[in-house]
């Protein structure tokens, strides 16, 4: 597959064209925002917190590599799920390219996985490719949000996810939508702002967050912190407390009416919706999994 990677594309700079994983790559991503990371500045990545990756960028925590089999496995398919993909649409040549600054943001950055020319109309479209062992329903929108970013940077209408899911072959066709990226422009203009005065982002209440500040303090020093506000702590307990103890009641008293039953349902607008089910490990007691 050949390379395009002109200086200048729909008005976005060429930065270079870096080997994934490279010195060159990762100090590319040190002066930007990429694709990969608007979906956690927008609170769908439910791995990483923005806080957790504010942490990673200043080098407060470990960012350490992903070496998990998944990723590799991913990598290793990409160019050939790319390959396969242009031999299904002959009407679309398609290239690798390079890591692009949009026109206007400097520190929005796109590196997508190829760049495709019809050719006949000679419209150009973003093609981003995704591998995942387990099946999705709908199209993960942490994804969608990448290819929107993509999209902004460099000055397209159309974006086409190309995945392998669960070992079936998906493409989404994503238009361009300029009220998300006018969204995720903010998302990314507030999270730079964090980085650029080192000023940590909203907490939250995720438990990336949580693991991001115990990782920060590994030491236990003998001493004493007055925390003004921290009487909410202790009413944070106090409500928590009493949620878990109303869950347990609720759980004891639907488990007691479901006797041997496996599911338990109530009825919506004439239709039965299933709130609940009893599972076991093994030779285990039963416990309830709620539907949310």
């Amino acid at each position: 597959m050949d390379l395009f990677a002109p200086d200048n594309f729909n008005g976005a700079k060429l930065l270079g064209v870096f080997e994934n994983g490279t010195a060159e790559w990762h100090e590319a991503r040190t002066h930007g925002i990429g694709g990969s990371e608007i979906g956690t500045l927008l609170g769908l990545n439910q791995w990483t917190s923005a806080y957790a990756l504010y942490c990673k960028r200043l080098e407060l925590i470990p960012n350490p590599p992903l070496t998990s089999m998944a990723v590799k496995i991913g990598n290793a398919l990409e160019q050939p799920i790319l390959d396969l993909w242009a031999d299904i649409h002959p009407e679309y040549e398609v290239f690798t390219t390079g890591t692009y600054q949009h026109a206007k943001i400097p520190y929005l950055h796109a590196n997508p996985d190829a760049l495709a020319k019809h050719r006949e109309t000679g419209e150009w479209v973003v093609i981003e490719v995704k591998t995942s062992r387990n099946y999705w329903p709908e199209l993960p929108p942490a994804y969608e949000a990448q290819v929107q970013h993509y999209l902004d940077v460099l000055h397209l209408k159309r974006g086409i996810l190309v995945a392998l899911v669960g070992m079936d072959w998906t493409e989404y066709e994503i238009a361009r939508d300029d009220f998300r990226i006018e969204n995720q422009r903010i998302a990314a203009s507030e999270f730079w702002r964090c980085l650029q005065t080192e000023t940590p982002p909203a907490w939250d209440g995720s438990q990336s967050t949580f693991e991001a500040v115990r990782e920060q303090h590994p030491d236990i020093a003998d001493e004493e912190v007055e925390i003004a506000d921290g009487h909410l702590l202790q009413l944070a307990q106090r409500a928590y407390d009493e949620a878990e103890a109303n869950l347990l009641r609720q759980k004891s008293e639907v488990m007691f009416l479901m006797g041997s039953a496996k599911h338990a349902y109530i009825e919506v607008d004439g239709k039965p919706v299933r709130i609940a089910s009893r599972q076991a490990r093994g030779h285990g007691k039963p416990f309830l999994v709620v539907r949310k």
